[in-house]
């Protein structure tokens, strides 16, 4: 494999970059794919359906089992696009003989069991064919996962381009699948939708298209009238949806196996590294090509001077001295020793002092960050230096006048605010009469400095608030309050008797607000 032609960017990408990867590949070679499909496959199951002309439907069966050999075609044109080659759709017809005799056994399989089927529905004794019928469709689907699984279109690929059966297909596709099965079963239920979509989509078109009254149009809407179930439709009109299924199966087919390869690239990618195979490959490349560059320019320079060396040395005049560099060595004298030491303690001394005049600017910085730190941390807290504590004193802190779009000014409150409440709610109006007691219990919070609350804050948040402070805040009443006003305001009911009595037995904030 030439990792060097791949024409398309070699990189680790996610699962659905690789699909679109691969979709991007059929749609750039579309040309090539479609005439090597029209070529081989499509005249094919045109050739299935006239043999099976009596029961198209049966010849519509062995197309779909056939569907992984079709596929094998359209891997064809677009593996090798990807490392820049571009077969003629003869090549690419050539394919189909070769894969239909590789996988004799599944076509075998595939028209045995339409042939079966075909027998089994065209007995005129409905029962015995009831009872063959499920055991046929029951065979059916015990093979299904011998002709394919959900992940076909990741399968395909190692099966097909690596060549590999029996174990070390096995172990092999238990190693590429690890990152990317998930997204390969996701894609193959998506390609079945669109099936669904474009067949339908087909036979609307031709729906919308045809007047009302004419044959085609009454035969769809109005089939089962010509009596049979099995021939509620007209040969030719069975014959028209045999049609469109093929050029769906064939449309969803390609970009099917299309996404599948950019899967199988990807993993590959993962795995073996083909990027970092690609990126030592074109530096080995650079490198040589550098290599011969400085060989070219620098292989005359050095022959000149090796032979200008040579003849220096062979020259009279060249002459080679030598020394004992082994020599016993004298014994220093005591002055000399004396000097030696002296000169050893300036050097250490010099040395002491430059790391002591390092330590000392360190030190001095240290304590600057410290004390800037310090500066810092007292500027961002002000306020809790402040009297009163962290919020200051009563003129301090800012004014609430409304909580959750209510105003809670006490001047705005009647003064005998349970009895005015308790008119509202014999009156029938139970939100407005929650809605006093509310905001009357968190005037008298915020006025008796009990809790901190702000204007932006909702109903949960002022709960939490008073539940922090407990029973200061009388947080049980302030609970059961905040319940029954959400459940009159948001969900419109009223809250149950048993809840209103508490409410109005236990009301605890006029004293604290008088206060």
């Amino acid at each position: 494999m030439e990792l060097e032609k791949v024409t398309a960017e070699i990189r680790p990408r996610t699962q659905w970059e690789a699909i679109d990867l691969g979709v991007s590949l059929v749609r750039a070679h579309a040309i090539g794919l479609l005439k090597g499909w029209m070529a081989s496959v499509y005249p094919l199951c045109l050739l299935i359906l006239a043999i099976c002309w009596n029961s198209i439907g049966w010849g519509l069966f062995l197309i779909w089992w056939l569907k992984p050999i079709w596929e094998r075609v359209a891997l064809y044109p677009l593996s090798r696009s990807l490392f820049g080659e571009h077969p003629t759709w003869r090549e690419t017809m050539r394919v189909l003989p070769t894969e239909l005799l590789k996988n004799k056994g599944l076509v075998l399989m595939g028209i045995a069991l339409t042939g079966a089927g075909w027998l089994i529905y065209s007995v005129e004794d409905a029962g015995e064919a009831a009872g063959f019928g499920v055991l046929f469709w029951l065979t059916v689907i015990g093979l299904v996962f011998y002709r394919s699984g959900l992940s076909r279109s990741l399968a395909l690929p190692i099966r097909y381009l690596e060549g590999l059966e029996g174990p070390r297909y096995k172990s092999r596709i238990q190693i590429l699948s690890y990152r990317c099965s998930g997204s390969a079963v996701a894609l193959t239920f998506i390609c079945l939708l669109m099936e669904i979509l474009l067949f339908g989509s087909q036979i609307w078109f031709v729906l919308i298209m045809s007047p009302v009254g004419t044959t085609l149009n009454d035969a769809i809407f109005h089939g089962a009238e010509y009596g049979n179930s099995t021939r509620m439709f007209p040969a030719w009109i069975r014959a028209m949806f045999a049609i469109f299924y093929l050029n769906t199966m064939s449309v969803v087919a390609w970009f099917y196996t299309g996404a599948g390869f950019g899967l199988y690239v990807n993993t590959r990618t993962w795995t073996e590294g083909w990027d970092v195979e690609l990126k030592f490959k074109g530096l080995g490349q650079r490198l040589g090509i550098v290599i011969v560059a400085l060989a070219l320019l620098g292989g005359t320079p050095v022959a000149d001077a090796n032979q200008e060396a040579r003849r220096i040395l062979e020259s009279e005049e060249f002459e080679v001295r030598t020394r004992d560099v082994f020599a016993p060595k004298e014994k220093e004298e005591d002055g000399d020793e004396e000097n030696r030491d002296s000169s050893h303690k300036e050097v250490s001394n010099e040395g002491a002092g430059i790391f002591a005049g390092i330590g000392h600017v360190l030190f001095w910085i240290i304590i600057g960050v410290v004390v800037a730190g310090l500066v810092w941390v007292i500027i961002a807290n002000a306020h809790l230096f402040r009297k009163g504590g962290p919020g200051g004193s009563a003129g301090d802190r800012k004014k609430v006048t409304t909580v959750a779009g209510m105003n809670i000014e006490p001047e705005n409150l009647p003064p005998n605010l349970l009895e005015s409440a308790r008119i509202l709610w014999d009156g029938g109006q139970y939100q407005e009469a929650l809605g006093l007691l509310y905001r009357g219990a968190i005037s008298s919070l915020i006025t008796g400095q009990v809790v901190e609350i702000e204007e932006s804050d909702t109903e949960m948040d002022c709960l939490r608030r008073v539940t922090c402070k407990g029973e200061t805040a009388n947080a049980a009443y302030f609970k059961i309050l905040t319940g029954a006003w959400m459940t009159q305001a948001y969900a419109r009911r009223r809250p149950d008797d048993e809840t209103v009595n508490q409410l109005w037995s236990h009301w605890p904030y006029d004293a604290r607000r008088r206060s």
